[in-house]
């Protein structure tokens, strides 16, 4: 996908205000990355390589802290992903390190 066309469809998918997935499974989505600004949700997305079954998920919402942008991948046939173990249920995003985002609990 050309890079214009990308930054377009995911500056309007941040633009929706979606919460994150309360049930993945039923929403059919597999991971997720939350950002506190839209740019850098924008770089991340240049960064996800998708199947041909697979296509982007996100959006904005609040919490305690204030806005926040959310990107991940939706599936097609959740049975045909695979594990549903395997689902990353959430960020560990830490608001006093914003930095440390998605550098995993252990690092």
């Amino acid at each position: 996908m050309h890079n214009t066309n990308l930054n377009d469809q995911v500056t309007s998918l941040l633009g929706q205000e979606r919460t994150l997935p309360a049930d993945p499974q039923q929403e059919r989505v597999v991971m997720w990355k939350v950002f506190r600004d839209e740019a850098s949700a924008l770089t991340y997305a240049h960064h996800i390589l998708l199947e041909a079954d697979q296509q982007l998920a996100g959006g904005q919402a609040t919490d305690s802290i204030g806005k926040f942008y959310w990107l991940g991948v939706q599936v097609a046939d959740l049975a045909a992903w695979g594990n549903t173990q395997a689902i990353q249920l959430n960020d560990p995003f830490d608001a006093e390190d914003p930095k440390g985002q998605g550098q995993g609990f252990g690092n």
